[in-house]
């Protein structure tokens, strides 16, 4: 079989520029499709619950439902006395760490930009690239036991489960299907033109972060841990911190986080420091998520901060880690 030289330019060409890049966004944006166009709702909290997480159960009916909600928002705020390492029923320890899921999804889910609960409902059935399918908000919180809360996935349908999404079901009220709400999921956050640094990311951790999440990142615990949440302020790392599978280990979803909320009450860090505290953080001793590298099989849209290989590129794993990543998208 003969080539001529513009075709083998050619087919050089194509192979050296797969290489370029690391992620392709047109592909992403087609695999997160669904077909649904609907305005971007308005934010709007339920008659019920207040902007600090606050649930009046006094305004909720007296129903099965209502008491669902209630036990949903028990789970969520105190993780570990109802399925983590308090339980008292200890085949219902599903959380490996005494994080709750309000460590991340702040004030009981009702945070802007803080991964909130609200409207959430309304856009699952969702894609999931981790898994490369199209996924339930039941998956999607197994997700998060088993990475964010380094535990085990809980039954599909034990009242646990059933109570969580009752309590996101009602936080999302009001909000159509498939729709979009202002404030879902995380901020933006500007790329860098260089690396993360670990080494300015301490000077940033220590000026910020120290008093609430100590020197050693081991958090504050609530000293009324048995009626409330375990920790004041969460452990950024150690045995009792989120493990290296859970999307907080990533150093943009990290970043983008930590720039639209802390420090708590008053986020002032700049992208920069943003990005320099996440990896200084994330630089530091967790537990291990074994298996990773069956994460995000299309690797195509496999996130740029994917410390972990194969990826279908040329890039370093310490880029992937650090960035830059604005050359690595296609």
């Amino acid at each position: 079989m003969k080539f001529s030289y513009l075709a083998l330019t050619t087919m050089l060409f194509m192979s050296f520029s797969a290489s370029l890049f690391a992620f392709d966004t047109a592909k992403n944006k087609l695999k997160n499709e669904t077909g649904i166009n609907l305005p971007t709702q308005e934010w709007k909290l339920p008659d019920g619950i207040d902007e600090i997480g606050a649930l009046d159960i006094s305004k909720l009916p007296d129903s099965p439902y209502a008491k669902a909600v209630i036990y949903g928002y028990q789970l969520i705020t105190q993780t570990h006395n109802y399925i983590g390492p308090n339980a008292k029923d200890s085949k219902k320890a599903y959380a490996g760490n005494n994080l709750s899921c309000s460590s991340c999804h702040a004030s009981a889910g009702t945070k802007q930009f803080q991964s909130s609960f609200v409207g959430i409902v309304a856009r699952f059935p969702q894609f999931n690239a981790r898994g490369d399918k199209v996924v339930s908000i039941e998956d999607r919180i197994n997700g998060c036991m088993q990475r964010s809360m380094n535990g085990k996935a809980l039954p599909l349908n034990s009242p646990e489960m059933r109570a969580m999404v009752t309590y996101m079901h009602w936080l999302s009220q009001g909000i159509p299907v498939g729709a979009n709400i202002k404030g879902q999921g995380l901020g933006k956050v500007n790329l860098l033109p260089r690396a993360a640094s670990p080494k300015k990311g301490k000077i940033v951790y220590e000026a910020n972060c120290v008093a609430c999440h100590g020197e050693n990142g081991e958090g504050l615990q609530n000293p009324d841990y048995k009626t409330g949440d375990y920790y004041i302020y969460p452990p950024l790392w150690g045995d009792d911190s989120y493990n290296t599978g859970a999307g907080m280990y990533r150093l943009i979803k990290a970043a983008q986080y930590i720039k639209h909320s802390m420090p708590q009450g008053n986020p002032t860090l700049s992208d920069e420091e943003a990005f320099d505290v996440a990896s200084y953080i994330n630089s530091q001793p967790r537990p291990i998520k074994a298996d990773r590298e069956a994460d995000f099989p299309d690797r195509s849209i496999k996130p740029l901060d994917m410390d972990v290989a194969p990826y279908d590129d040329n890039f370093s794993i310490e880029q992937h880690r650090f960035g830059p990543y604005k050359q690595m998208y296609k």
